[in-house]
């Protein structure tokens, strides 16, 4: 259902605070070579606008393994009373950001709320950002291939 809503959304937009933002950009960085659709919105204040201005076509792409930070939950409010879907990476399935999501995909080390991402935790998102990348790209392998290849072919530009 995620790599569905991924695949149908006029813009996918990747969130997080603290720790989990560097996951959102991980997730930003990864789609972006495969399709523009994807943008990482980093400030809060952003977030919770760029939402307000989201349709039932986009997508929250929210990376949050506490899945209850105060910013999120505002944010996330304003999705659902804009029907915008949202996909939830996190540890806590019970969390208050789960009962906002329309897919929750869990991850994550048993660490706690405040221990602010351990690499266990981060790798399993990591894992869950490929599997999602690699689905979405299943779903149009010609689109995505080309867009790959032209994003490879405009950074080789900056190697030595």
């Amino acid at each position: 259902k995620a790599v569905d809503l991924l695949v149908g959304a006029d813009r996918v937009y990747c969130f997080g605070h603290g720790g989990s933002m560097v996951m959102a950009m991980e997730a930003w960085a990864r789609f972006s070579t495969a399709s523009s659709r994807f943008v990482q919105v980093t400030d809060s204040h952003m977030q919770i606008m760029t939402t307000a201005l989201a349709t039932s076509r986009d997508v929250l792409l929210v990376f949050s393994y506490s899945g209850s930070t105060k910013d999120m939950e505002d944010t996330l409010q304003i999705a659902h009373e804009n029907n915008v879907p949202v996909i939830l990476i996190t540890h806590f399935p019970n969390s208050k950001a789960a009962q906002f999501a329309d897919v929750v995909l869990l991850c994550g080390y048993n660490e706690g709320p405040l221990q602010s991402g351990s690499i266990p935790a981060k790798v399993g998102q990591l894992l869950l950002i490929d599997c999602l990348f690699y689905g979405f790209c299943r779903r149009n392998p010609e689109a995505t291939a080309a867009s790959r290849a032209a994003t490879a072919e405009a950074i080789a530009k900056k190697m030595l």
